[in-house]
């Protein structure tokens, strides 16, 4: 891409939603070692629509908490600061960037892709015994962002890769290389600095199909274990992302990681076990409409 068609797209970039002030807040607070429960909560029950949407995530049969919980405080001291937070991003963007539905593109299917390489990546840090699951979490579910705003910003071509892909039978990336097209990674990478997320998150979005190319080495493992899940994820759920291709992993990324065929083979039967059990998160969008119909007044901040 030639610098007027970076400038153009950072301009379309610019004019779709970032975190708002209560989001924003959360990632901090969740980022500060020094804030506690009340700091987080006291910042979540400013929006009643949010603190129940997290409610009802965490509820959910992912988590397999011993009781149902139906406080907040209870939500963050069980779950962390950084499982609602991204609860909260989760809930962002399926508001803010699966509201609207994309031709010839089944965006419900997208949003399972991308919520499921979450949870993907997260029970792969857990087989690797990597203890920033929660942070994996965050990047698997965020990594192909990029895709969706394609689609809203420049729909013809978003429209003219899933049709060449689909037709040659290839991923995503590669029609995007057919065609000498715009890449979702840099739009990705694009909108992650825009919202001044971390860098592990903006190399996971730009890097999770070709992760050799990323020069930082402290973000490898992260991004390794990313691109295993994206792998994964579309091997279970074959043109949800719009890659029509029988992925495989990278023999340097196997390596690196530690993996062998017995673990990996465990590790994706219990991966397809959680996510038949976890129709909350990949039917998000609908159990955020449920929520919005059913709350029927704020939460106050007794009941946190």
């Amino acid at each position: 891409m030639n610098n007027k068609d970076i400038n153009e797209i950072t301009d379309k970039i610019n004019e779709l939603p970032t975190p708002d002030f209560i989001v924003q807040r959360i990632i901090s607070i969740a980022s500060d070692p020094q804030a506690d429960i009340k700091d987080l909560q006291n910042v979540i029950i400013q929006s009643p629509s949010l603190s129940a949407k997290i409610l009802r995530l965490a509820n959910s049969a992912y988590y397999a908490l011993p009781k149902r919980i139906s406080k907040l405080s209870q939500a963050i001291n069980l779950l962390g600061f950084k499982t609602i937070r991204n609860l909260a991003l989760s809930i962002f963007t399926v508001e803010k960037y699966f509201k609207d539905t994309v031709p010839n593109f089944n965006s419900s299917n997208f949003w399972t892709h991308l919520i499921s390489t979450g949870i993907a990546a997260e029970l792969l840090a857990n087989y690797l015994n990597f203890l920033d699951k929660e942070e994996v979490f965050m990047c698997g579910v965020l990594h192909d962002l990029g895709k969706i705003v394609m689609a809203h910003i420049m729909p013809e071509i978003f429209d003219m890769i899933v049709k060449v892909a689909k037709h040659e039978k290839v991923s995503f990336w590669d029609a995007e290389q057919l065609l000498s097209s715009y890449s979702h990674e840099h739009i990705g990478r694009i909108l992650f600095e825009k919202w001044n997320m971390p860098d592990i998150v903006i190399e996971s979005a730009s890097f999770h199909d070709n992760p050799f190319d990323s020069q930082k080495e402290e973000t490898k493992k992260i991004l390794y274990i990313v691109n295993v899940a994206n792998v994964t994820v579309n091997t279970y759920f074959y043109g949800y992302s719009g890659c029509f291709n029988i992925s495989e992993i990278d023999l340097k990324v196997w390596n690196y990681l530690g993996l062998s065929y017995r673990k990996y083979f465990s590790y994706f039967q219990e991966f397809k076990d959680i996510i038949n059990q976890s129709p909350e998160f990949t039917n998000m969008r609908q159990l955020i409409n449920e929520v919005e119909v059913i709350q029927d007044g704020p939460i106050q901040k007794g009941d946190a």
